[in-house]
């Protein structure tokens, strides 16, 4: 079980719905044999010819980096962005969400990777805040919420959000 763990903690992201498609990482600080699928491939120099040659069908990377890349269109692009973050990097807020819905018409997924490209937390495909996978963060207990979540997992959540946040979220989604 502890090798299990020591492997889950390793892997520097998660995709949201597995299998992971063909996936661009449009960040540097990972190293190939960590990635979870030969479909996941690393453009350390960002959104070039050679992602576009690759014609991803997700992509990951930071929030600056998708915002730059939102005025971009990405016709292979059917399944998911992946917000990269640090520890400590603001959240992705609606505003983001709804930028990145309009821009790409795909879900958008965070993940919040530790200085050894470890993954700490990410969000499911329920958007019902970040399960956390290691104690690398620095969050209060005020901050968790320890129910199970919508998609079955029985893992640790912050940022939960509200109702009215949740109703928001998927009214910006269907317009």
């Amino acid at each position: 079980m502890e090798g299990i763990l020591w492997q889950r903690m390793r892997e520097p992201f998660v995709y949201p719905v597995p299998p992971a498609p063909r996936t661009a990482v449009l960040v540097n600080w990972f190293r190939a044999p960590l990635l979870p699928s030969p479909s996941v491939r690393i453009f350390p120099s960002g959104w070039k010819s050679d992602a576009v040659q690759f014609a991803p069908s997700a992509v990951a990377a930071t929030i600056d980096q998708l915002r730059k890349l939102s005025g971009v269109l990405i016709p292979s692009l059917t399944h998911a962005l992946i917000v990269l973050q640090r520890p400590g990097s603001p959240r992705l807020t609606e505003a983001d969400r709804t930028l990145f819905w309009r821009a790409f018409r795909v879900p958008v997924f965070e993940q919040i990777i530790g200085p050894f490209g470890q993954l700490l937390a990410f969000e499911c495909e329920a958007h019902e805040g970040l399960h956390i996978e290691t104690q690398g963060l620095q969050l209060t207990q005020d901050m968790i919420d320890s129910r199970p979540c919508p998609c079955g997992r029985e893992t640790p959540r912050f940022g939960v959000r509200s109702l009215a946040d949740v109703e928001r979220r998927a009214a910006a989604y269907a317009r």
